[in-house]
């Protein structure tokens, strides 16, 4: 039902483009459309290979909740593999990195149901059709900053109008009251909690992450760049102690 819903305003969305001499006509979108996509073979494998990308998404979110509940079980033995002289060192950078990556996965989670549950509340109240899929939607993709909220507002957007222009307002109007309370009140405590990362630097590194890994790297940008942010600070620890005293031994985080 969603599909066809979709399907059915995005060729209302064309057919008023059309009117208006934006675009060609439906025909015209069809024809370009079919040449598109070529051939089933090339359709079938973009199915393919949209499946192992979740797939393999999915896992990777998977072995990095392993890897957050328990980090000095890997950690171990990833310690062999450092000089002696070092280990010491590589296990505190290792343990704030655990630490850091429990505490996001927590604060994302916590930030994953709040969207959903009250999206689909505020779409339920205003009738909006398939509020329950449409909350389940908002809280997944809620797990991947600024784009997933985009993705989720074209989403809400489009069911909302197909069943009215009150329902597709009160859509909108819904999309902008969950992003601006989630925005100024449940982001910033949650990340005073967890990890304060700056947005234009999310927003930086899910760019480039998306660019060379596709949508693995969209989801894993924010991860990566608290860790990266973890070992430079601890970098900076070690240079001010090497300043104040001469020495290299690990600062306990306070």
């Amino acid at each position: 039902q969603l599909q066809s819903t979709l399907v059915a305003q995005f060729n209302s969305f064309t057919d008023w483009l059309s009117s208006k001499g934006v675009m060609p006509g439906q025909s015209d979108v069809n024809g370009i459309l079919r040449q598109a996509l070529g051939s089933v073979g090339r359709l079938t494998s973009w199915v393919g290979t949209a499946i192992g990308a979740l797939t393999s998404l999915f896992m990777i979110l998977v072995i990095g909740l392993f890897v957050a509940m328990e980090p000095r079980l890997y950690g171990r033995g990833l310690e062999w593999m450092v000089p002696t002289a070092n280990r010491r060192e590589f296990a505190l950078v290792l343990d704030r990195m655990g630490q850091t990556l429990r505490r996001l996965l927590a604060g994302r989670l916590l930030g994953m149901a709040f969207e959903g549950v009250l999206t689909f509340i505020i779409l339920e109240v205003f009738g909006v059709p398939m509020a329950l899929v449409l909350g389940i939607i908002a809280a997944i993709l809620a797990f991947i900053p600024n784009v997933g909220a985009f993705v989720t507002g074209v989403l809400m957007t489009a069911v909302g109008f197909s069943a009215g222009v009150d329902t597709g307002l009160a859509a909108l109007a819904t999309y902008v009251v969950v992003q601006t309370f989630d925005g100024y009140v449940v982001i910033p405590m949650v990340a005073k909690r967890t990890v304060d990362l700056p947005p234009a630097l999310t927003l930086g590194a899910q760019i480039l992450a998306s660019a060379l890994f596709g949508i693995m790297g969209l989801a894993l940008a924010d991860p990566m760049t608290a860790l990266i942010k973890v070992a430079l600070e601890r970098s900076s620890e070690r240079e001010a102690k090497r300043k104040d005293d001469g020495s290299d031994e690990p600062v306990e985080q306070v």
